[in-house]
Order: C-alpha cells, then sequence, then structure tokens
C-alpha cells in the first residue's frame, strides 16, 4: 500500500478500467475474494498520529481544558491490528473506552502547508479506533503525560477495514458515525462536530513533524458511553468508508514488572539500591576547608 501511494498512480481510474474490462470478458466473478484475512490498512507507516479533544461534546463530557490549537500524540504502528483481530485489554482492573475516529491517509511528503493545500496531499481515508486505558490516562495526566502511555498498550490500534480514497469519500466533513456494542447502537456522531478540520490538522502537523506517504492522522472521537469489556464485539461505522470490527478479549498474561492488583501502579524494581557517597582519594583534589 505504500508503494502504491509513493507511486502517484491514479487508483481510481486504474481500478475502474480494470473492473470495466473484466466485466466486459465477464472474468469478473471468477477473481471475487472469499474467505479472505485483512491486514492493517497501511502495514508499518513511519507513524501514526492522533488528536485529542477535536468534539465539542467529548470535551464537555471529560470535563477538561480546551485550548485553542490541536493536542496531538503518537500511536505506536506496531500496536496496530486488523479488521477481525482481537482486542486484548491489559491484565489489571482497567476502564477501556473505544474511540471511533475518521483516520485521513496522507499521499505524499508535506512540510509546512498551508489548510486550503491539504487536500492536494491525502490519498483517502480509514477507521481507527483510538483504544484508551482510562485509569492509566487520569493517572498519567498528573505526571504530564496522559496521552501516549494510556493509548499504546498491544492492541490498542484497530484499523481498517481498508482505504477508501479522496475521490470515493468526497468531502469529510460531514460524515455520518456511529458504534455498535454486540449489536445495539452506543452512540453517534459526525465529522461535521470536529473543531479542527481534516485540512487544519494535517497542515498543522506538517508544521512539526513532516509527514510522509502512508502516515496516518486519526481525528478524534465524539461524545457518548464508550466503556468495553470482554467479550464484547465492535462494530465501528463511518459513512462511505465502512464498518470496523473486532472482538474484545482479556489478557491471561501476567505483567511480571506491574502491579497487576490495582488500576495503578509503579513499575517494580528488580534490585534495591543504596545511594553511596565517595570521597576523592587524591590529595591534591581536596579543597581546603571542605573535606572533598
Amino acid at each position: 500500500m505504500i508503494h502504491i501511494i509513493e507511486s502517484g498512480l491514479d487508483i481510481d481510474t486504474v481500478g475502474e478500467e480494470s473492473i470495466d474490462k473484466l466485466r466486459y470478458s465477464g472474468s469478473l466473478k471468477t477473481l471475487l475474494l472469499s474467505g479472505y484475512k485483512l491486514l492493517p490498512p497501511v502495514m508499518r507507516p513511519s507513524k501514526i498520529l492522533a488528536l485529542a479533544l477535536n468534539y465539542q461534546e467529548h470535551i464537555d463530557e471529560t470535563n477538561l481544558k480546551f485550548f485553542n490549537e490541536s493536542i496531538v500524540f503518537a500511536k505506536y504502528p506496531s500496536n496496530m491490528i486488523a479488521d477481525g483481530d482481537e482486542i486484548v485489554l491489559p491484565p489489571f482492573e482497567q476502564k477501556v473506552d473505544e474511540e471511533c475516529e475518521l483516520a485521513v491517509v496522507i499521499g505524499r511528503e508535506a512540510r509546512n502547508i498551508l489548510p486550503s493545500q491539504a487536500d492536494d496531499y491525502i490519498f483517502g481515508y480509514t477507521i481507527c479506533n483510538d483504544v484508551s486505558a482510562r485509569n492509566r490516562q487520569r493517572e498519567r495526566l498528573n505526571m504530564g503525560q496522559p496521552y501516549s502511555y494510556a493509548k499504546n498498550f498491544a492492541t490498542l490500534c484497530p484499523m481498517g477495514p481498508w482505504v477508501v480514497t479522496k475521490k470515493e469519500v468526497g468531502d469529510p466533513s460531514n460524515l455520518a458515525m456511529s458504534v455498535r456494542v454486540n449489536g445495539k447502537v452506543t452512540r453517534q456522531g459526525n465529522s461535521s462536530e470536529m473543531i479542527f478540520s481534516t485540512h487544519e490538522v494535517i497542515a498543522y502537523c506538517s508544521d512539526y513533524a513532516g509527514l510522509e506517504a502512508g502516515d496516518i492522522i486519526s481525528l478524534g472521537t465524539f461524545a457518548g458511553e464508550k466503556q468495553i469489556r470482554p467479550g464484547d464485539n465492535l462494530e465501528l461505522e463511518i459513512e462511505k468508508i465502512g464498518i470496523l470490527r473486532n472482538h474484545v478479549i482479556q489478557t491471561e498474561a501476567k505483567w511480571r514488572n506491574m502491579n497487576a492488583d490495582g488500576p495503578t501502579g509503579p513499575l517494580v524494581k528488580e534490585f534495591s539500591y543504596r545511594p553511596v557517597i565517595l570521597a576523592c582519594p587524591i590529595k591534591c583534589c581536596k579543597r581546603k576547608g571542605t573535606g572533598q
């Protein structure tokens, strides 16, 4: 996928022409896939960036302060899973939330661009589930690092089911979004509610990060009940893109270096260290009257 994006190939035209030829020859039906397993839409992009607090009602429900500037953090590509994969909850008591988000896939290198130029740098769109460990997030908020830690446990970045080109999606500023848990609609929103538009976010990120082909920016989530639990079947749907489906399980693995008995806890040190004060043995280094 990254090679296709980097090539600059007009994938829409190529795709339409190919399908037309196959239909005309009567061989299209012989090439339709079945029983396939999707991979993440972009394998190992150089970076995945995500926005916090980009919907006003989400800000209101969290009681967090809003700054008149995008809040951007990183999600690690190694934690990305595909449509149909399992979300594995961490092995300690924790409130975990799904976060259904529209995500934009960058089409070429972008540095210091304006919002009015951003559309030329978009390849397409996908769905990102910015799964978040909330207890850890609140704990780390007091430490000044609320986002990256709580949003980067293994498997907490479902993405997909595929990339839809910007031509197919059209205007990204009015897309209906919804979440279903075990078949029941739990919340609904619309990309029109975003504080910072897709183009504004791309321009902002291009100023400080430098964007490359295949990079993904997840654009924030909307308000509503988000908690997920082991056994849940999630369906995150965004208009014109599709449905991202994942099953939630609880890991059975034990964390040897974490306090697994509570929602939070420090790293467990393997050794106990005592500070040792050393005096310089060289006489000429001693300063008069100090003993140093």
